[in-house]
């Protein structure tokens, strides 16, 4: 707020006479007080921005925890997914019980529509000879630049229990069969568009010698 100054000055009569005041010092002070009022409008507001802020950045981080949560509860599902009891809505089909004549290990190359075809027919080999198949490996020097192996693109799970009814499919041979490996392991390339006559004449007699 602001006030005025009464000033007062001598006449030729001799007589004091009020002489009028400047505003200049009324109009300081109202300066002044509209300064501060201003002043303190503009740290209310910078107070306000700096809590949005921070309320801002609370909720980022809720909704980043959210998100980090069910992905984590998403990774675990599909980790639990590889499992059959949990893979399989429906009830397993019953294991298929046979005499087993041997093991066939398959080493395939090729493209990735080569190896899926070959592991098929040789999925079909095994259960027409009767013999216990081991989980595929994949060749990755003689044809692709790629280091995966069966179980980075195929699910073994579903792969072993999907077929019990038709094969005996293991990850990998039993303890007493690496073993004997070195002595009795035999390795032979399979003869391209081979009927079952093949197998059945060639491969299964090879078998029994063993």
């Amino acid at each position: 707020m602001g006030f005025s100054e009464a000033r007062f000055e001598e006449t030729e009569g001799g007589e004091m006479k009020e002489k009028p005041c400047s505003n200049k010092m009324s109009l300081k002070y109202i300066s002044m007080a509209k300064a501060e009022k201003l002043k303190s409008l503009i740290l209310a507001r910078i107070r306000v921005a700096r809590l949005n802020l921070w309320v801002t950045r609370a909720l980022s981080m809720l909704l980043l925890l959210g998100i980090t949560m069910q992905l984590k509860s998403q990774g675990e599902t599909v980790s639990s997914s590889r499992t059959p009891t949990s893979t399989f809505s429906y009830p397993l089909p019953p294991e298929r019980v046979y005499e087993n004549n041997g093991y066939l290990m398959v080493s395939s190359n090729g493209g990735l529509n080569q190896m899926r075809s070959g592991i098929c027919d040789m999925v079909t080999v095994a259960r027409f000879l009767n013999v216990t198949l081991i989980v595929p490996e994949l060749d990755n020097t003689s044809f692709w630049n790629d280091y995966s192996q069966f179980a980075d693109i195929f699910d073994v799970e579903y792969f072993i229990a999907s077929l019990r009814d038709e094969v005996r499919i293991l990850k990998e041979l039993p303890p007493q069969q690496k073993e004997k490996v070195a002595e009795s392991l035999f390795s032979m390339p399979p003869i391209s568009w081979s009927n079952m006559t093949y197998y059945y004449n060639v491969v299964r007699i090879l078998i029994h010698r063993l």
